[in-house]
């Protein structure tokens, strides 16, 4: 006579919003990093602030720094966003709200996409931050070449 062994579930349950509440962790670490590239790009728009005059790209200056203002602001409701998630996933893990899993886990895929879009935004106004520091530099080591 055969036994029939009934299927058996994947990972535990647990494990899999256990892993959820990780990856937020590593959001708000990713972020929180990114706040430390925030305020040196400030600096280092700053600190060459006459090369910008000097260019005429003042205006490019200002706009990635308003960029960069922008983001810090949408990066700090993003962490109170995900903080408010890790918390509904703790109580998850608790199996307190077992009934809104799949809310969870869909607003879970939102955050992901929000904080990606968000790294991505970031990645793009620090390129055309070195960009445009780089071409200042440039700039005026060639002034300081024909000044001599």
């Amino acid at each position: 006579m055969k036994h029939i062994i009934p299927k058996q579930k994947p990972l535990s349950f647990n494990n899999s919003i256990e892993h959820l509440h990780n990856k937020t962790h590593e959001w708000i670490s990713e972020i929180e990093f990114i706040k430390v590239e925030q305020d040196f790009l400030k600096e280092l728009l700053a600190e060459h602030i006459m090369g910008l005059c000097d260019t005429n790209n003042f205006s490019k200056g200002k706009l990635y720094l308003n960029g960069i203002n922008h983001e810090a602001i949408l990066g700090e409701t993003l962490i109170e966003s995900i903080n408010d998630h890790k918390i509904n996933l703790a109580l998850l893990i608790e199996n307190i709200y077992i009934k809104r899993e799949n809310l969870f886990r869909d607003n879970h895929e939102f955050l992901k996409n929000e904080v990606q879009n968000y790294i991505e935004n970031f990645k793009y106004i620090k390129k055309q931050v070195f960009e445009l520091i780089l071409f200042i530099m440039k700039k005026e080591k060639q002034q300081k070449l024909l000044a001599k």
